[in-house]
């Protein structure tokens, strides 16, 4: 099998087009948005990733279990699109979807619930071992079960994640996808998760915790009037629907996951790590995927998959035409020390 393989990235970056790509692949098990599911969002990285070794039954309470913002999203009828298993009325995940089968197993499977099913009993016969083992061996079973020859994992704003990714893959190899960071910032704050993301920060801050993972209020007078609608016992989902961060916010959030994440891939060996720009990938897509295949290892170069996949790849108008000129230049500003850390670095 080949060495493992993670997609990182800021989010809204094309890395969700990339993994639906990859899963065409005939000897690649695209693994979507497991850390993305895991983590909730990003809010809870160190639980996805404890230090001491744990059960079988420890590990599936990580990733067989219902992260709550996704579950209040869902439940108020704002999903993100990239959640693929949406549960039928009275369905025995009507009340909330576990983690892996929010997309990773629709993602591989016609048939995701019943690969849960096989995934639950795989993972709670498991012996006790650090988490990193654990992952490892459900990512390799996956992959033997759909009859592929490796993994790749690929979740929305993992490039946070590099540091513990590679500390618990030292063979990994990274791919990172970079898109121009005024578009991605500008998709950021139109997209449901990023909303969630950006949204449960400012809670936490202003709380001392999260609210979707403590029921402590201590603090909720503190809150500002457009925040409360969003806590999870008084979420309104008009509210958030309609609620739309600053552009210019996003592109700082932006610059900082690109500042942070460049810093944590300088420590991942050279022949490890492979940049792909969203923008080639559009407008080149046959020669792009052809470098990609080449960084993943022998025997992945497939011409007739990169050729359909080209067929599938649709160019997304810019954003930034019509944007008033006042909050194009804050969104400039504010993209602009992520720009230079990509130029810093040979990047950009």
């Amino acid at each position: 099998m080949n060495a493992p393989t993670f997609v990182v990235g800021t989010g809204r970056c094309g890395s969700t087009l990339l993994s639906n790509l990859l899963r065409e692949h005939p000897a690649v098990a695209s693994l979507s948005e497991v850390f993305s599911a895991v983590t909730d969002l990003g809010g809870r990285v160190a639980e996805a990733f404890p230090g001491a070794p744990l059960d079988g039954e420890a590990f599936w309470a990580i990733v067989g279990a219902v992260p709550p913002k996704a579950a209040t999203m869902h439940r108020h009828g704002v999903s993100m699109d990239e959640v693929l298993y949406r549960p039928a009325p009275g369905s025995r995940f009507a009340d909330g979807v576990p983690a892996l089968l929010q997309t990773a197993l629709p993602h591989l499977s016609d048939a995701p619930e019943a690969l849960f099913d096989e995934v639950a009993a795989f993972v709670l016969a498991g012996p006790v071992a650090t988490a990193a083992t654990h992952y490892r061996r459900l990512f390799d079973w996956l992959t033997r079960r759909h009859e592929r020859r490796m993994w790749v994992e690929r979740s929305g704003g993992s490039l946070r994640l590099v540091a513990r990714l590679h500390a618990a893959f030292p063979d990994a190899r990274f791919v990172h996808l970079v898109r121009d960071g005024q578009e991605a910032a500008l998709s950021m704050s139109r997209h449901p998760g990023f909303r969630m993301a950006l949204v449960a920060a400012q809670l936490t801050e202003i709380l001392g915790v999260d609210p979707y993972h403590s029921p402590d209020r201590t603090a909720e007078a503190d809150l500002p009037d457009e925040l409360v609608p969003f806590l999870p016992e008084r979420f309104d989902g008009a509210a958030f629907a309609r609620y739309e961060p600053p552009p210019a916010l996003c592109g700082h959030y932006w610059s900082g996951e690109i500042v942070a994440g460049l810093g944590e891939l300088a420590a991942v060996p050279a022949k490890q790590q492979f940049t792909c720009w969203y923008e080639d990938l559009v407008t080149e897509p046959v020669a792009t995927l052809g470098r990609l295949t080449a960084f993943l290892g022998d025997g992945l170069d497939d011409a007739a998959w990169a050729s359909a996949c080209a067929h599938e790849i649709r160019r997304v108008p810019s954003r930034l035409r019509g944007m008033p000129e006042t909050e194009r230049r804050w969104l400039e500003r504010a993209c602009e020390p992520g720009f230079a850390a990509l130029r810093a670095s040979g990047t950009g």
